[in-house]
């Protein structure tokens, strides 16, 4: 039977040269699948962001091996990549002054020939995600000159330019405010929902990630304690193997999705 997985990852590990062998990620396995929303969580250092490099080709498992579209990973250009997987992550730099238009017309830069020029059809899509992303009274302002917050949302504009059947992203709402947080986590929400896109997002926030994902992976120590749908893998058990808290996980009726509340040491409930 054909493999439909987007990503299959086969017993994957990873360490830094130089780390005397400590693997920072161990043993992970699992698929993702087309159409889904996957959150990653897990406490500061268990290898969240390393994952998403990964999986993006950044950097190069030392055991095992992650397949992208049932074809080994590291059998990619770089440029094929580019074309499959769009990624947001939770650092950058942009020392150069290109107006935000000009950002986010880079997502379009893997389908380009050499010495070729945006399409109409491209320039479409670059209007369309500066209006999605309210970009469009800054699309001739200078990135050095924004906030942080509006940088970022350049970013996530540029992601979105690329149109790829996969989306990588590290925190993307960090610097968000709490509009704009749920502006973008709801346009990828649409995207998942509208087709076979899928998106792979790392969130430092648990209830964002309840609110928005289909599957949750929680990680710690580099290794994958929990993964599977939301209603499964989102208990106090798993929160408290996992972030080492006591906590209380509900369905939020008005909002249709799981929520939690945290027990502080006074609280008795």
């Amino acid at each position: 039977m054909e493999d439909k997985a987007v990503y299959s990852l086969k017993d994957v590990s990873f360490a830094y040269p130089g780390d005397h062998g400590r693997e920072v990620l161990s043993g992970l396995r699992g698929e993702f699948m087309p159409g889904v929303f996957y959150g990653v969580l897990g406490p500061n250092g268990s290898g969240k962001s390393t994952f998403l490099e990964l999986l993006l080709g950044y950097k190069r498992a030392i055991k095992g091996e992650i397949y992208l579209k049932g074809r080994p990973i590291v059998h990619y250009k770089k440029k094929e990549i580019a074309r499959e997987v769009a990624f947001v992550p939770q650092q950058y730099h942009i020392n150069f002054p290109f107006a935000v238009r000009d950002v986010v017309s880079m997502g379009r830069y893997p389908y380009l020939r050499r010495f070729s020029f945006l399409s109409p059809e491209d320039e479409m899509m670059i209007e369309r995600v500066l209006r999605e992303m309210e970009l469009r009274s800054l699309s001739e302002r200078l990135i050095t000159e924004l906030s942080g917050g509006e940088k970022q949302r350049v970013m996530i504009a540029r992601a979105m330019a690329q149109d790829t059947p996969v989306v990588l992203l590290d925190e993307p709402t960090s610097s968000l405010d709490v509009k704009h947080s749920l502006r973008v986590l709801s346009l990828f929400r649409e995207m998942v929902d509208g087709g076979e896109k899928t998106v792979v997002c790392v969130f430092h926030n648990i209830n964002e990630a309840a609110s928005f994902c289909d599957h949750l992976l929680f990680l710690k120590e580099g290794r994958i304690c929990a993964f599977g749908p939301v209603e499964e893998v989102l208990n106090r058990d798993t929160l408290g193997e996992v972030f080492e808290v006591d906590a209380k996980v509900y369905f939020e009726k008005e909002l249709g999705c799981f929520q939690v509340i945290f027990k502080g040491k006074g609280d008795k409930s």
